[in-house]
């Protein structure tokens, strides 16, 4: 009984604010203002409001009986789903906007999205950190609006990303408060209306009214303006006096003297070639290609100097952003079907556990890292890593690795190809069960593969980095170059 009060009363909140802002936006019509009405809205919108009306308020019900940091996470998606509705009205109300403008547009739920994510690296000692985990990954559904021409499966996506943690909380809270059994279902419930409500309304992704208004004319009620005492504000100060004319354009006050000089020079030129009578010869003790004493005191010609070149903005703007950027927090967790490990600096103890052969793994820009993988798995990646180490029981497709440093790897059982590219020092263990592994290397250096003997010893081998290439009269022969090191 208390339950359904609470949702009656989350229903009744949401239909009050959208009469307000109905109420606010004729008001404005009415004392002229230039705003388009968006009391009316389009089935769409309405659709969307049925999700916020229906489950998504028993999920904000549920978030404020748990309480805590759920509580306020939750805040922050319901300010998200509200910026997304503002979104949707626009959109059923105006014709397409330029990129810019797109970009402000979508900026209030990109905005709420960051917060939440933040909220969660923040708070990883709270004791309902699976809680912002399921929020926290799963939220970038939203971003569906971006997504073109099948925006419904991004969402389904972001979903099953924040399973793992949801999972978590049913596991952890089965017993103890069935509360929080309802808030998962409540929230993955509002994520498979959104898929549905994309699917049916924005099928290939966001669709622009083609007849619509500028979105200028819809813009957000503008705050009134404030009572100033005294009568309204001065007028602006008056702008700058124009620049003065250049003295070359100038009139003078000697322009009698200037067209008699223009007349003597006239004068001069019509003489033909006696104009050069007057001129001296130059000798050879004056010319300094025959006179070498006179280089060192001849005046040298004028060279401007030449000023660096300045950055452009944008890539200062970059540079500045780079250096000023904090480091991004470390992270290991399943999204969907992908282990995601990256950002680990100096962690010896990473182990991934409770694999499954459809699963891959995605190791990205760790640094002096020691990595290991039970059970099998379909794929395994190594991007931008550093001083990193991998042991694995076996992988069905392959081992590659990426733009990385000083890295190393043993295999325990399988693994069919080994791909190295674009990485400097590389080192691949070898079980007697994967002797067959094939290794395709590109853009690499410092290979070695080690194979094990009969005593259980692993023998070294590099990897050829050195080719040399002929014509054979028909084609190209490439062959690896005998060198010997040592």
């Amino acid at each position: 009984m208390a339950s359904n009060l609470e949702q009656l009363l989350v229903r009744l909140e949401a239909v009050t604010a959208r009469l307000e802002t109905v109420a606010a936006r004729t008001g404005e019509l009415e004392s002229g203002g230039s705003s388009v009405d968006l009391g009316e809205v389009s089935p769409s919108v309405k659709a969307f409001d049925a999700i916020l009306e229906g489950t998504f308020a028993k999920f904000i019900a549920d978030s404020d009986k748990i309480g805590g940091d759920v509580k306020t996470q939750v805040a922050s998606v319901q300010a998200g789903f509200a910026a997304q509705r503002d979104f949707l009205v626009k959109v059923s109300k105006c014709k397409e906007p330029s990129n810019d403008v797109l970009q402000n547009l979508l900026k209030p739920t990109s905005d709420k999205i960051t917060d939440i994510q933040t909220f969660r690296e923040k708070n990883r000692s709270s004791v309902f950190f699976n809680h912002l985990s399921a929020i926290s990954e799963s939220i970038p559904a939203l971003g569906w609006v971006t997504m073109s021409p099948a925006p419904g499966p991004y969402i389904r996506e972001m979903s099953d990303a924040g399973q793992f943690f949801a999972n978590r909380v049913l596991k952890d809270f089965k017993e103890k408060d069935p509360v929080h059994a309802d808030w998962v279902k409540a929230w993955l419930g509002t994520l498979a209306e959104l898929q549905a409500f994309v699917k049916e309304h924005y099928t290939t992704g966001i669709q622009w009214n083609k007849k619509g208004v500028d979105v200028s004319a819809v813009g957000s009620k503008p705050s009134p303006t404030p009572y100033l005492c005294g009568g309204p504000p001065p007028p602006p100060p008056p702008g700058p006096p124009p620049p003065p004319v250049p003295s070359d354009f100038a009139p003078s006050a000697s322009s009698g003297g200037q067209d008699a000089a223009r007349s003597a020079l006239f004068s001069e030129l019509n003489k033909g070639e006696d104009v050069t009578k007057s001129l001296k010869k130059v000798s050879d003790d004056m010319k300094t290609h025959k006179n070498p004493a006179l280089r060192f005191n001849a005046p040298q010609p004028f060279k401007p100097s030449l000023s660096p070149k300045p950055k452009a903005a944008g890539s200062a703007a970059a540079a500045a952003s780079k250096q000023q950027q904090p480091p991004k927090p470390p992270r290991c967790a399943l999204e969907g079907k992908k282990w995601i490990v990256e950002y680990q600096q100096g962690n010896k103890n990473i182990v991934i556990q409770d694999t499954e052969m459809k699963q891959t793994v995605y190791i990205y820009k760790c640094d002096n890292c020691t990595i290991q993988i039970k059970g099998k798995v379909n794929a395994i990646t190594v991007d931008g890593c550093k001083k990193t180490a991998l042991v694995f029981d076996e992988s069905i497709s392959s081992l590659d690795f990426v733009n990385c440093q000083s890295v190393q790897a043993q295999v325990i059982n399988k693994v069919p190809t080994v791909s190295i590219d674009k990485t400097d020092g590389c080192m691949v263990y070898l079980s007697k069960e994967s002797l067959h592994t094939q290794i395709v290397s590109a853009k690499s250096s410092e290979m070695n593969v080690l194979v094990p003997d009969d005593s259980g010893e692993y023998k070294e081998f590099p990897v050829p980095e050195q080719f040399r290439t002929n014509w054979n009269g028909k084609q190209l022969v490439t062959e690896m170059t005998d060198i010997k090191v040592g």
